[in-house]
C-alpha cells in the first residue's frame, strides 16, 4: 500500500516499521532513533550560526518600532520613554529553548517592573519559515493567531508585538537566535546584548546575565559582561520561507509503506 506522509503519523510509521525489522535489530533502530533525537535537541540549542543582519553593538541607539500586540494596541518605542532601562527580548512560540525561558523572562518583568524597568518581547520569526522538523517540538507556530495562544496559556505579563510580516524591526536590532535580550539604559544607548543566563536547564545555571547587566544600569555602574553569545533557535528570516517550501515539495514527492502491526508485535516493542 503507497501513501502520502502526510496520510498517518509519524509515531505509526516508526512503530510499524521497526516492526518489520524483526526482533534482532529493533534495538539498533530505537537507539538510532534516540540519537538523532538528542542531535536534534543540541541543534535547537546550538549557537545561531546562519546567515542573516548584523546584530546591534554596544552602545547603539535604541532603533524605532511601531508593531502589533497580541492585546490588540500598537506598541512603539516612544510609549516605554519614562522607563529607567528598557529590556526588548526576541522570541517566539515554537522554540524549545525559548519555551524552556518563558518562566525566568516572566519573573524578569516582574522582579524589576517596580524599579523602573519595562520589558518588551518582540516575536521576529516569519510563521512560514519554521521546518516541519522544527514543528516536531511544539504544539504552536510562530503566527501572530498563535502567539496570543502561546502567551494566554503561559500567562505573559509582558507586551508581545509581532514582526514576522517584514521583520523590518528585528533586522535593525538583529537578533540571532531566539531569545535574545537587549538592554538599554535611561538614554536607549545599548548596554547588553545575549543570553537570558548561561544554561536552558534553569537549576544548572551559574551566570545570570541580563539580571547582572539590570543591577548595574540601576546602580549606575558598568555593566560587567555586554557580550553573551545567544542560544536558542536561529531567527526564521523571511528568505529561509524558500527552504521551507522546497522541503514540501520534495515531501509530497515522496511515498511511504505503511506496514500494519498486530497488537502483539506493537507489545514486543516495550
Amino acid at each position: 500500500m503507497e501513501l502520502s506522509r502526510r496520510d498517518f503519523p509519524s509515531a505509526c510509521s516508526v512503530a510499524a516499521c521497526a516492526v518489520s525489522l524483526g526482533r534482532a535489530r529493533i534495538k539498533a533502530f530505537l537507539f538510532s532513533v534516540l540519537c538523532l533525537l538528542a542531535l536534534a535537541t543540541l541543534g535547537v540549542s546550538a549557537i545561531a550560526d546562519e546567515p542573516g543582519p548584523p546584530t546591534l553593538p554596544i552602545g547603539a541607539s535604541a532603533p524605532d518600532f511601531c508593531l502589533p500586540g497580541i492585546d490588540g494596541e500598537t506598541h512603539c518605542l516612544k510609549d516605554y520613554a519614562a522607563s529607567k532601562v528598557l529590556v526588548i527580548v526576541f522570541t517566539c512560540n515554537h522554540c524549545p529553548t525559548a519555551q524552556l525561558y518563558e518562566s525566568r523572562i516572566k519573573q524578569l518583568a516582574a522582579d524589576y517592573r517596580e524599579r523602573g524597568v519595562v520589558l518588551v518581547a518582540i516575536q521576529p520569526n516569519n510563521p512560514n519559515a519554521v521546518r516541519l522538523d522544527e514543528m516536531g517540538y511544539t504544539d504552536v507556530g510562530d503566527s501572530f493567531e498563535e502567539m496570543k495562544l502561546r502567551a494566554a496559556y503561559r500567562h505573559f505579563n509582558f507586551p508581545y508585538l509581532y514582526d514576522g510580516e517584514t521583520q523590518k524591526v528585528s533586522e535593525s536590532y538583529g537578533p540571532s537566535a531566539t531569545p535574545h535580550l537587549f538592554i538599554f539604559d535611561a538614554e536607549r544607548k545599548l548596554r547588553y546584548q545575549g543570553r537570558v543566563d548561561n544554561n536552558p536547564r534553569e537549576p544548572l545555571v551559574t551566570s545570570r546575565d541580563a539580571r547582572a547587566a539590570i543591577d548595574a544600569l540601576l546602580a549606575g555602574r558598568q555593566v560587567p559582561l555586554a557580550k553573551t553569545p545567544s542560544v536558542g533557535c536561529s531567527t526564521k528570516w523571511l528568505y529561509k520561507e524558500e527552504g521551507r517550501k522546497e522541503e514540501l515539495a520534495e515531501i509530497e514527492g515522496k511515498s511511504v509503506q505503511l506496514l500494519l502491526a498486530s497488537a502483539e508485535e506493537l507489545k514486543s516493542l516495550r
